[in-house]
Formats: C-alpha cells, structure tokens, sequence
C-alpha cells in the first residue's frame, strides 16, 4: 500500500492510504508514534513513520468505515487504543 502525501505537523503525522480506489486521509498523533513506533520526543515524527508505514497503513485500512466520506478535514484518526 503505497503512502500519500506524509507531512509532519510537530504533534502530529498526516499521510494518506490508497483503499478500495480511494485515498483515505490519515492522522497519527505523536503520543502514538512515540508509544509504539519508536519516536523519540523532538525527533521528526516522518522517520519512525517510515520504518514502520506497512504496519501503520495495515492497521489504518483496517479501521476504515465503509460509507464514511473522509476528507483533509476529517481525516481517518489513529488513536492510541487502535494499537
């Protein structure tokens, strides 16, 4: 599964997923990549994303609610308890 578009907010990682023909916006907050993906505080958040974007686009496209339009706007939200 190919990535979007990955940004880094700071506090926050944005990306997105390709599923089912579309593209999914995705957030990821920092607390999470920190958690369970290795992120160390101040440390860009893209670089443990990176090592980690099969999992973390597994875990997204499972999450994904059939019928529900996601947009920049509202983004598919990953959250700690997704994990």
């Amino acid at each position: 599964m190919e990535a979007l578009k990955v940004e880094d907010h700071g506090e926050w990682l944005s990306f997105g997923i390709s599923h089912a023909g579309q593209a999914i916006p995705v957030k990821i907050s920092r607390e999470v990549m920190q958690e369970f993906f290795g992120a160390a505080p101040g440390d860009p958040l893209k670089k443990a994303y990176e090592l980690d974007a099969e999992m973390i686009h597994a875990r997204a496209a499972d999450l994904v609610v059939a019928g529900v339009n996601y947009t920049p706007d509202n983004p598919l939200v990953l959250r700690m308890e997704d994990f």
